[in-house]
């Protein structure tokens, strides 16, 4: 299964991200994990929370528009090769690969996550478990 992330265009100015932060904890919503990235005058902010329903509902409140989708997260041990076995997979498939951010899962020892924003996250999802990849779902 995939894991539901938003993603917000923000013009590339102070304050923009906090703004989106600040929403998001007055609504009692937890990043567990987030990519900031600007353009010129424009920037993507893309994260994965603990509650995406009542955070899109709080950010468009306040005026903020919010695409949802979906990605894939893989569970990988934080070891040299790790990332690249999983891309490996996708690239040996001739999937591309939109984007990717990590994160550091709370109680996960010596594991990160690794954010994969593909076209297909079923297809990827299946493909990873089936080569022995771990998917959080």
């Amino acid at each position: 299964m995939s894991v539901s992330e938003l993603a917000v265009q923000i013009k590339n100015v102070p304050g923009q991200l906090v703004q989106i932060t600040t929403i998001l904890a007055e609504a009692g919503v937890n990043i567990q994990g987030i990519t900031a990235s600007s353009a010129g005058k424009t920037g993507w902010v893309r994260t994965v929370v603990d509650k995406p329903k009542l955070a899109e509902e709080a950010l468009e409140e306040c005026g903020i528009s919010v695409e949802t989708g979906e990605a894939v997260a893989v569970l990988m041990t934080d070891e040299p090769g790790a990332l690249d076995r999983a891309l490996r997979i996708l690239a040996d498939e001739k999937i591309n690969l939109d984007y990717i951010y990590t994160c550091v899962p709370a109680a996960r020892g010596d594991k990160v996550v690794a954010v994969l924003g593909v076209q297909t996250p079923g297809r990827v999802e299946k493909l990873l478990k089936n080569n022995g990849i771990e998917i959080i779902e």
